[in-house]
């Protein structure tokens, strides 16, 4: 029904596709590249963690990108009316045109639109009739992409095993000067390093503004480098 293809003309659509299509290439290159592929190597997870991240990336982008150019709906400019359901039609007093009941005029994107059920400037279409399964396939994928993406980054700092090939306990100027290999004492579990830097060992605090940092007391086998 209608037209296979619908583009809409809108600078503030495009700007907002932009950004969801800006936080999926984040999302789909960053965290397989720091979380995914290095506890794989590891032995942390399988295969079948990434393979599934990857096919939840991919319909997710999948159903944008069909949300946003399929025809939600429009209207023919000159509509053929059965004659037994011309009373289920009205008239728009926005275009002039002939409508079944449940449409809705968009300002936005200038037409009528059957059974209309919002402007999504997050796809730039309109959400109506021929395109609602999209956008309920796209809220839905969306949903498990981000839910995936939280419990990985849970998992990567509460769950699996620390990484042995990066040092998380050097400092930004001890990567800056490659002196890393000249630092030789033994390394400090996570929880240990971000106690120290938030100056407590409560991670509930760690989030807490409102708060003076006291310096924590380090064991001497992790305090004789600077």
């Amino acid at each position: 029904m209608g037209r296979q293809i619908h583009f809409v003309v809108d600078p503030q659509g495009w700007c907002c596709m932009g950004l969801i299509i800006f936080v999926w290439l984040y999302n789909t290159i960053i965290i397989p590249k720091v979380i995914l592929f290095p506890h794989y190597e590891e032995g942390h997870i399988s295969v079948l963690a990434i393979l599934c991240y990857y096919f939840c990336s991919l319909f997710c982008i999948a159903s944008l990108l069909k949300a946003s150019v399929a025809d939600p709906g429009k209207l023919p400019e000159n509509p053929k009316i059965p004659i037994t359901e011309r009373e289920y039609w009205e008239l728009c007093n926005k275009c002039n045109m002939m409508r079944p009941k449940r449409s809705h005029h968009c300002s936005r994107c200038g037409h009528c639109v059957r059974r209309m059920d919002h402007h999504c400037p997050w796809i730039n279409n309109c959400v109506g009739e021929d395109n609602h399964w999209l956008f309920l396939q796209l809220c839905f994928y969306t949903q498990i992409l981000s839910s995936y993406t939280l419990i990985l980054d849970f998992c990567h700092y509460y769950y699996f095993l620390p990484l042995k090939k990066e040092n998380w306990d050097t400092t930004s100027i001890e990567k800056m000067s490659n002196c890393c290999e000249d630092i030789s004492r033994p390394r400090k579990p996570w929880q240990q390093t971000f106690s120290e830097v938030f100056g407590t060992h409560w991670k509930i605090l760690w989030f807490i503004p409102f708060r003076q940092r006291q310096p924590l007391r380090v064991p001497y086998h992790f305090a004789n480098h600077v």
